[in-house]
C-alpha cells in the first residue's frame, strides 16, 4: 500500500517545481533585451519597471558589471543586484572625449559635470562650462577625487575601461557614486564603438534620440560601404596603408580586428598589419616600420600637421617612402575634433579613407590633412 507521507511530499515536490517554472516564465517574459546589432561588449534588458546594462569583459566576453537604471521618481522597490544609477542622470563625469561626442550627439553635454583637461575639449558649450568653473576637469583618472565629486554631486563616472577597477572606487561606492567602465574602444566592428550611443541614451532617457541619430550613421555607411564595392574600381585602387605613429622608441598602430582597421577594410584598403589579432594596438620597432614603409603606398595618423613637424620627431621619417611620395595624412590640425566626433560618426572616418584611396582629396575632408 502506498505510504501517504510520501505521495504527500511527490504533489509539494510537484506543486514546488511547477510553480517555480511558471515563475521564470514570468519573469523571462518581463525581460525585453534591447538589441545592439554590432557593438559586443554590452546590452541592455527591459525589466519589470526598470533597466539593466549590461557590459562584458573585452577580453572574457563574460559579463564583468550590471547596472540598474532606476527611474528617479519610481516608487517600486529597487532590486537587491547590481549597481543602482538613477536615471535621468543629471550629472555625470565623462572622462574620454568620445563620451563627449557622443552626448553632443543626443544635444545632452550640459549632462557633464567633470571630464578631461580643457587642452583636450573641443566642444564649446562644454570649454564654457569648463572656463565658468561648472565643469571640473582632471589630467588624469586620480585626479577626480572623491571629494571633488561629492562637491559636484556627481552620481556617475563614466571612464574607459583597461580591465581595471577605477581609482578609489571602493571610496566613491562608499559615497553612493557609481564608477562604469567603458570598452567602446574595444568593440570590433566599424559601427561597434558608435552604437555605444545607446548606452548614454538609456543613462539619459533619450534613447529614441539615440536610436535616431545611430540608425543614420548606419544608413549613410551602408551607402558608402555600396558606392565602393560596387563596379571594377575597387582593387585597381586599392592602396596599401600604413598607419600609427612612433610614441618614444615605440610605432603603435591599430590591430587587425581592430574598429579602425575594419573602416580601412570597408575602404577598400589593404591595411598593412590587418593579419594582426587584437582589437585595440599592436606595438612595433621603428625598424620594422621602416622596413614595411616600402610596400606601402599611404601612410595616415602621422604624429604631426606638417612635414617639418614630422622631421622633428624623427628625422629619419624623411626616408619613408610614403614621406618621399607626399601621402602622407594626419588629422593633428585638429585632433580635439577628431577624437570628439570620429568615434560617433565611422561614416565620416569611412569617407575620408574612401577618398584618400581614390587620391580624391581635397581640402574639405572631415578629418585628414595631406600634410605639406
Amino acid at each position: 500500500m502506498p505510504c501517504p507521507m510520501k505521495n504527500t511530499l511527490v504533489i509539494c515536490s510537484l506543486l514546488i517545481f511547477l510553480f517555480s517554472c511558471t515563475t521564470r516564465q514570468k519573469e523571462t517574459a518581463n525581460v525585453e533585451v534591447k538589441g545592439f546589432e554590432y557593438a559586443q561588449l554590452v546590452s541592455i534588458e527591459q525589466k519589470s519597471g526598470y533597466k539593466e546594462l549590461i557590459i562584458k569583459n573585452p577580453k572574457t566576453l563574460k559579463v564583468e558589471s550590471r547596472y540598474v537604471l532606476f527611474p528617479r521618481n519610481s516608487k517600486m522597490k529597487r532590486p537587491k543586484n547590481g549597481k543602482i544609477i538613477e536615471v535621468p542622470v543629471q550629472h555625470m563625469a565623462a572622462l574620454s572625449t568620445s563620451f563627449v561626442g557622443m552626448l553632443n550627439a543626443i544635444k545632452s553635454i550640459g549632462a557633464i559635470k567633470a571630464t578631461t583637461e580643457e587642452q583636450y575639449i573641443s566642444n564649446r558649450q562644454l570649454l564654457k562650462g569648463i572656463k565658468a568653473g561648472r565643469v571640473l576637469t582632471a589630467g588624469y583618472e586620480t585626479g577626480l577625487t572623491p571629494e571633488a565629486v561629492l562637491k559636484a554631486e556627481i552620481p556617475l563616472i563614466v571612464f574607459s575601461g583597461f580591465g581595471q577597477p577605477f581609482p578609489n572606487e571602493d571610496k566613491f561606492a562608499q559615497l553612493g557614486v557609481v564608477c562604469m567602465a567603458n570598452y567602446d574602444w574595444e568593440e570590433k566592428h566599424p559601427l561597434g564603438k558608435a552604437e555605444w550611443i545607446k548606452v548614454f541614451g538609456a543613462l539619459v532617457c533619450k534613447e529614441k534620440e539615440a536610436d535616431t541619430y545611430f540608425n543614420q550613421v548606419v544608413k549613410s555607411y551602408r551607402e558608402l560601404r555600396k558606392q565602393i564595392t560596387s563596379g571594377s574600381e575597387t582593387k585597381r585602387n586599392q592602396k596599401t596603408v600604413l598607419c600609427g605613429g612612433l610614441a618614444g622608441d615605440i610605432w603603435y598602430a591599430p590591430a587587425g580586428k581592430s574598429f579602425m582597421a575594419g573602416i580601412m577594410k570597408d575602404a577598400g584598403m589593404n591595411y598593412f598589419y590587418k593579419n594582426t589579432t587584437g582589437t585595440a594596438s599592436i606595438s612595433l620597432s621603428l625598424e620594422q616600420v621602416f622596413n614595411d614603409d616600402r610596400s606601402c603606398d599611404v601612410w595616415i595618423n602621422a604624429e604631426a600637421s606638417t612635414l617639418n613637424e614630422l622631421f622633428e620627431l624623427n628625422s629619419k621619417f624623411r626616408y619613408f617612402h610614403t614621406v618621399r611620395e607626399g601621402k602622407v595624412y594626419s588629422y593633428m590640425h585638429d585632433p580635439n575634433y577628431y577624437w570628439e566626433y570620429s568615434q560617433v560618426n565611422p561614416h565620416w572616418l569611412l569617407e575620408d579613407f574612401m577618398r584618400i584611396n581614390r587620391d580624391d582629396t581635397p581640402a574639405n575632408l572631415h578629418f585628414y590633412k595631406q600634410l605639406k
